[in-house]
């Protein structure tokens, strides 16, 4: 047995072992960002393919021939492969077939292509217009030999290239209709907007980075890692129970001088999580200690626990900062059938735990938390075990008073969520303010 609004100890806490921390490790966020982007790129991609129009290409096969030297043979082959890659042969046919095009369409419709040590060439010429290709693709052979002769009329005859030289392998040209299909765009799409969105984040995590291990905490916080757990009602099976349990040992034997009346749960940001684990906190002492808990929601500019038990209308701390109410009247009973989802079988037996919303006007009691906060503590003291829902810390909310009352300090942090910087910050804060036993929690997500 234990006196009331205090807590046992449990014996032999685990401590989280430290692992290396893992380079680009998102939170589930970030995962559910990136794959969201992807997904609609993909898709966005593969109904694009459905509205692309029609291609079509007529392939020639010609055969290079010129004399016995296969050196010869083989230059002449390069040769003419680079002169209908020209433009200077694009106008050419461009004045041989009267076609209303640029020069410069024409060579993009053009692409030949040698297979190694071949002396063939294959032209394929590409159009959304079949009669353009037709056209371009019957030019190209008669515009190869106007473009070689006209330039051996000049010379000896001894001198000019001899045999034929462009011969044509088969005698019908091959037409296709090309299009791209939908699967290439889905999986083009997805994989381009995967890298990007990928290249993004990890970005913003290399100027930004967040905490990504237990490791991290220790060398940000500079304060010992007591737990590891899942975040509360994520759809998670782990039981947060045994690990709020565990944490609640490990900080007093990490250094408590005596039993917990008031434990102070704060953060560098202000994060729903860390109140869902104030609730499970809550519920878990309230049912293994079988002591009555009061939940006080001390983080006024936010009000998270407040919103999480639907109490946003509810008189609550600040009524009491300033005097309008007592302690008594502002604590509400969290019963079954009242409850956030997430507490479902965790709620203790009726009357056990008590909450105390942030309030109504609670942007003017700010500055009354300064000196009224330790009067609204105290009326609650040998009652219950206060577990208090804190600020941001630093943050606007007087951090030396809230520190200085509480026996024992609990920093969450939220794997893959909480920055580096804003944790360095806190840590700077918590050793500035407070001489009580200070741990870190790490929510996984």
């Amino acid at each position: 047995m234990t006196d009331v609004g205090t807590l046992a100890t449990l014996p032999d806490p685990t401590l989280v072992e430290e692992r290396s921390s893992i380079s680009f490790r998102f939170s589930r966020r970030t995962w559910l960002v990136i794959g969201a982007v992807t997904l609609a790129t993909g898709v966005l991609a593969m109904t694009a393919t459905f509205f692309l129009p029609q291609q079509f290409v007529v392939s020639r096969s010609l055969l290079i021939m010129s004399g016995n030297n296969p050196n010869d043979n083989d230059t002449l082959v390069r040769a003419f492969e680079e002169i209908m890659a020209d433009k200077g042969f694009a106008a050419e046919i461009k004045a041989r077939t009267g076609l209303k095009l640029p020069a410069e369409t024409i060579k993009a419709m053009i692409q030949p292509s040698r297979p190694p040590a071949s002396a063939t060439i294959k032209v394929s010429v590409r159009s959304t217009d079949i009669k353009q290709a037709q056209i371009v693709s019957e030019a190209i052979v008669p515009t190869l030999e106007e473009v070689i002769q006209s330039g051996q009329r000049n010379l000896p005859i001894e001198d000019r290239l001899a045999g034929p030289i462009v011969q044509e392998i088969f005698s019908r040209p091959i037409q296709e209709e090309e299009f791209v299909p939908w699967w290439v765009g889905l999986f083009s799409g997805a994989a381009i907007a995967f890298l990007i969105s990928f290249v993004i984040a990890a970005f913003r995590q290399y100027r930004k980075p967040v905490i990504s291990s237990a490791r991290d905490v220790g060398d940000a916080l500079d304060l010992p890692v007591l737990a590891r757990i899942a975040a509360v009602g994520d759809g998670r099976s782990t039981n947060p129970q045994d690990a709020v349990l565990g944490m609640l040992s490990a900080i007093e034997r990490l250094g408590a001088s005596g039993p917990i009346h008031r434990l102070v749960v704060v953060g560098p940001d202000s994060d729903l999580e860390r109140s869902k684990l104030v609730l499970a906190l809550g519920c878990a002492i309230a049912r293994n200690f079988d002591q009555p808990v009061a939940l006080v929601d001390a983080d006024l500019e936010n009000g998270s626990l407040t919103k999480l038990i639907g109490a946003t209308d509810e008189p609550g701390l600040a009524e009491c900062l300033t005097g309008e109410l007592r302690v008594d009247q502002t604590l509400l009973r969290l019963e079954n059938g009242h409850t956030p989802a997430l507490l479902d079988g965790m709620v203790p037996p009726s009357g056990m735990i008590r909450v105390m919303p942030a309030g109504i006007n609670r942007g003017g009691s700010l500055l009354r938390m300064r000196s009224n906060l330790h009067q609204v503590l105290g009326a609650m003291s040998g009652k219950y075990v206060v577990v208090i829902d804190g600020p941001q810390v630093p943050g606007p909310v007087p951090v030396t008073q809230l520190l200085s009352m509480a026996d024992a300090t609990i920093v969450v942090v939220t794997e893959g969520g909480t920055s580096i910087r804003d944790a360095r910050f806190t840590g700077n804060a918590l050793r500035s303010n407070t001489n009580n036993p200070v741990g870190a929690v790490v929510l996984r997500k």
